[in-house]
């Protein structure tokens, strides 16, 4: 990235946007990302020519910047998972507007100097010595504190704009393609059972039902929590820094007219906007009821002095809105090294001190050791005494943490060695820690901590070596209870181990979350060792975090939609399902399928239909290079017709059967002559969808047909189904 000298710091933002970066604005610029998605769109690309291009530092540049394998550190994240992580409309656009979307650890960093000096790249270190940043060639600039003049963040990414005026409309084509067949391999795990390839759905599926009526409004939130000696009453914080206290009806009843939302406090203004940053947590006070005091916690929005801001605030309990008239009381400022990984959680737990979750800070990897460092509250658990002091802090430390008489390390440890405690919670019944710490390229982990333990990042991410540089031949490295590999989620979100009188089956198990693959899990334990984990659900939105209400059951709280669900789990059955196949795909073997190229006439999709002059050809059907599929018939064309029989000895339940597909593009598939699932778009690799009961009821014992029309829009193409049915583990 290039550095710039001005005549005076003054005009810095202008020389930054004018000189640093080509504006996407610009008309010609427009014109071309729209030609190059238009062809990618439309044609096929190679992923092997792909590859070639990604290595090939002269064209597009992309080795200088990232890693396959999370070895070398790069400006860049490492792409081990990209193609686990996104999909193929997301690669596109990271690509052809680097600047829209831009990583979590990678924002860039503009430090001007007094000389006038500019000096971009993403933020290294903070101390207070200095600043380092590591430019867009991989070089780490040291700029002393006594020379800084101003440092703010940028809206722009490192990864320069226009990277495709050096690739042809093909090679940009390859490159996408390519990347979309980065995922992490099957059986990374080496068979531990606490880090399972994959997890079996429960038989009975949660119900998630909306809290609260459709008059109530969220953007992005992050955090529920109901207001103790208040029925109905819920605290809700924002992402960018609102809360708004929300009164339940009577009823409690969806779309209940009396649900209301009220201004709790507004600190937009005060806290940082940003992918993992802004308003992360709130606690209420064990006697809130009584003193009406609670903490929050949050990323402050001060490019000159990164850090989070733990405060003690009072409610005004007439208003039902924070005590405006009072000075909040400032427990903790704790400066970072960048403005991520800030923890998201505090809590007060069953002792009645506050517990803080703190990240590493990053930069990604955390290459200053934090987690393993007791000289820093950074990639730790905190525990504090809030009704007390200690000298000059506005804190007290209890006596039984676990370092206050140890010389070299912070009093308020309680224990270390995580990345990004995101939401964490105590067990009500035995009151054990459970912590959500997520991953950096390979397992998201789930862990019961205790006093004084280290959990092992930066030296362990989940139970695989990551790093030797901060290891000690001293340290018990403890660890997770499980951690899923990348295939599985990309985020994890810590819940609650549940603790209601609906679901009783539950009792015990700790339900919990993926951010990014929205899935919910349930997962029982025996002297912190995994005995069983189960998929419970997948929710309609992300999964920023949990609640649990004062009778135990457990709320889950939607980030995109703004939606608070009510987790219904009385009808859960946990026994697994395993599933047989009761139509093959042709993943494994080749399947024959009748197929036309030609629109057909007349009923095609019935039984009976006359299909003598199809052709036959082994599935599935498409183009090399297309991802996820196993192509054994060569399709190029807009549309194709497929038609299918299979027998059936027995007609499945309609609860138990669904369809096995990878499709690119939109597909309509039929059972019998009756329309049994429609999807628009594509997928990057075989799914299970669920199949409407109508054509499931159409299926008959003996001979039965499964007709496809697929129609391709633009790039690669491939179609392929099967029927699979959930059958209960034996």
């Amino acid at each position: 990235m290039m550095t710039l000298v001005v005549a005076g710091s003054g005009n810095w933002r202008k020389s930054i946007a004018a000189d640093a970066l080509p504006s996407s604005s610009d008309q010609a610029a427009v014109a071309r990302k729209t030609t190059y998605r238009a062809f990618v769109d439309s044609h096929q690309g190679d992923p092997q020519r792909g590859k070639q291009v990604f290595e090939n530092e002269q064209k597009a540049t992309c080795r200088k910047c990232h890693t396959l394998d999370a070895n070398r550190k790069g400006v860049g994240p490492d792409l081990l998972s990209i193609g686990d992580k996104f999909e193929r409309p997301d690669l596109i656009t990271s690509v052809l507007e680097p600047s829209k979307t831009i990583a979590v650890g990678y924002g860039a960093t503009n430090v001007i100097t007094t000389s006038g000096l500019i000096v971009q790249g993403v933020l290294q270190r903070v101390t207070d010595t200095g600043v380092e940043l590591r430019n867009k060639d991989g070089q780490l600039v040291r700029v002393p504190a006594n020379e800084i003049d101003e440092q703010q963040t940028s809206e722009l990414s490192l990864m320069p704009e226009g990277l495709e005026t050096q690739l042809t409309t093909q090679e940009y084509t390859d490159l996408i393609a390519y990347l979309g067949t980065l995922k992490q391999p099957r059986n990374a795990t080496r068979q531990r059972p606490e880090v399972p390839d994959e997890i079996a759905r429960a038989t009975q599926q949660v119900n998630l039902v909306p809290l609260f009526g459709d008059s109530i409004r969220l953007d992005h939130p992050v955090w529920i929590g109901a207001v103790p000696g208040r029925t109905g009453t819920y605290i809700a914080l924002e992402h960018f820094g609102r809360i708004w206290t929300i009164q339940q009806s009577v009823s409690g009843q969806k779309n209940a007219s009396g649900d209301s939302q009220h201004a709790f406090l507004d600190l937009s203004s005060v806290v940082r906007r940003g992918g993992a940053t802004g308003l992360l947590g709130f606690a209420f006070h064990p006697r809130f009821v009584e003193n009406g005091r609670y903490v929050i916690k949050y990323q402050i929005a001060d490019n000159n002095q990164i850090g989070t801001i733990v405060e003690e605030r009072k409610w005004d309990a007439e208003r039902a809105t924070d005590l405006a008239s009072q000075t909040p009381r400032q427990i903790l400022r704790i400066v970072g090294s960048t403005q991520d990984h800030n923890g998201g959680c505090l809590t007060f737990g069953p002792d009645g001190f506050l517990y803080i979750g703190m990240g590493d800070s990053g930069p990604q990897e955390d290459p200053q050791g934090h987690g393993q460092d007791l000289t820093t509250l950074l990639g730790k658990i905190l525990r504090i005494d809030i009704d007390s002091t200690d000298g000059d802090r506005p804190y007290g430390i209890p006596r039984t943490n676990p370092f206050v008489t140890a010389p070299d390390a912070r009093p308020e440890v309680w224990a270390y060695g995580f990345r990004e405690p995101w939401r964490f919670s105590f067990d009500t019944a035995n009151g054990e820690m459970w912590v959500g710490d997520v991953g950096q390229n390979r397992f998201e982990e789930v862990a019961i901590v205790k006093a004084g333990e280290n959990h092992g990042w930066n030296v362990y991410e989940g139970f695989a070596d990551h790093s030797n540089r901060f290891r000690s031949a001293d340290a018990r490295y403890v660890p997770p209870v499980i951690a899923y590999p990348r295939r599985l989620g990309v985020s994890v979100t810590g819940g609650y181990v549940y603790r209601g009188k609906r679901a009783p089956q539950l009792q015990g198990w700790y339900v919990f979350g993926d951010f990014e693959s929205r899935r919910i899990w349930a997962l029982r334990q025996q002297d912190r060792r995994l005995v069983e984990v189960v998929e419970i659900g997948r929710s309609p939105t992300r999964i920023v975090s949990f609640n649990e209400n004062p009778d135990g059951e457990i709320d889950m709280v939607g980030y995109d939609t703004g939606t608070i669900y009510r987790l219904n789990l009385d009808q859960v059955d946990l026994k697994p399902l395993d599933t047989r196949a009761v139509a093959d795909t042709s993943e494994a073997d080749p399947v024959p399928w009748l197929f036309t190229l030609s629109a057909p006439t007349g009923d095609w999709q019935r039984p009976d239909f006359n299909d003598a002059d199809w052709k036959s050809a082994p599935g599935g059907f498409g183009t090399n290079g297309t991802p996820g599929g196993v192509i054994r018939t060569d399709w190029r064309t807009r549309d194709i017709w497929l038609r299918r029989s299979f027998d059936l000895s027995q007609v499945p339940s309609p609860q138990s059967l669904a369809l096995r597909i990878h499709h690119d593009e939109d597909v309509v598939v039929y059972l019998n002559g009756v329309e049994a699932v429609r999807r628009n778009g594509w997928t990057t690799g075989y799914i299970e969808v669920p199949i409407d009961p109508r054509a499931v009821e159409a299926l008959r014992t003996g001979r039965n047909v499964i007709a496809i029309h697929c129609h391709q829009n633009g790039g690669g193409q491939y179609i392929d189904a099967g029927l699979v049915d959930y059958v209960k583990a034996k």
